[in-house]
């Protein structure tokens, strides 16, 4: 008797352990997707308040208040639509397509996004973060991360997306910066926003933002991602050229990793 109950003790003991993990680990992909998806059927439904905020000197953006009747939260509409051929491009279609391009890579980088009518005009509204530092306030503050290889890993995929997207955020100039936003009193969670002037139709990568190391999940979504799919996802948001840019920066991507690999070698240049 004595046997048995020291198994099932054991037995116990290795359910109970294992009862915790499974509601205290971090979400996974599938888990994200469900999110991602609960999250975009709210934005489409919900409600926007009457109230609404001019976000710092940009046209038609807007800080409102979301309500679908269970839940409220903040959102961010745009509205401007100076999409390419425009001189000045700028427009709440590429930040759609961002979100789209994200999504295809599993990196949940940008917020949800998503198409809606608002006052009969096609416009993007996003999720916003409720309490977060910019980039460029932390590096000013010297705020150091708790798990800094984690975080500096997640912008080497920052950088690499950039690229793919043409959009700077982590080079170039320092105002590229506040468009990183970092949950830092939660689980310093990185996002992206405002990618409105994304997918300059240019077929190199951006010189100020080398890369020089990426995620082995990124590399192989790349590799494994179709073009044939991304123009699916992106060709109600990008014009021909904008799209014929994209993959050929991914293509060069995809070059400039394995050029990597092969003088550093796959410890030094890929991360887990």
């Amino acid at each position: 008797m004595k046997i048995i109950k020291n198994i099932l003790t054991g037995f116990f003991s290795i359910f109970l352990i294992f009862s915790i993990w499974f509601f205290c680990k971090p979400l996974t992909a599938s888990q994200e997707n469900v999110k991602q998806k609960e999250l975009e059927e709210y934005l489409k439904t919900a409600k926007i308040g009457p109230d609404k905020r001019l976000v710092g000197r940009r046209t038609e953006a807007y800080l409102v208040n979301l309500d679908d009747g269970k839940m409220k939260r903040g959102g961010f509409l745009r509205l401007l639509d100076n999409s390419r051929p425009h001189r000045a491009p700028d427009s709440y279609k590429y930040g759609i397509a961002a979100y789209e391009l994200d999504k295809l890579l599993d990196l949940n980088l940008v917020p949800p996004t998503v198409e809606i009518k608002y006052e009969g005009r096609k416009c993007s509204i996003q999720t916003t973060i409720e309490e977060f530092i910019m980039e460029g306030d932390r590096r000013i503050k010297k705020i150091e991360p708790p798990d800094p290889e984690s975080f500096y890993n997640t912008m080497e995929d920052l950088n690499v997306f950039d690229n793919l997207t043409y959009s700077y955020s982590l080079c170039k100039h320092k105002g590229g910066l506040d468009d990183i936003l970092i949950e830092h009193k939660k689980d310093w969670k990185v996002w992206r926003i405002d990618l409105g002037e994304a997918f300059a139709p240019y077929t190199e990568l951006i010189s100020e933002c080398e890369i020089t190391r990426c995620s082995k999940k990124l590399y192989q979504n790349l590799l494994n991602l179709k073009d044939k799919v991304i123009k699916n996802k992106v060709k109600k948001y990008l014009n021909k050229d904008e799209i014929d840019a994209l993959l050929k920066r991914k293509k060069i991507i995809i070059k400039k990793i394995k050029k990597l690999i092969a003088e550093k070698g796959e410890e030094s240049v890929l991360f887990s």
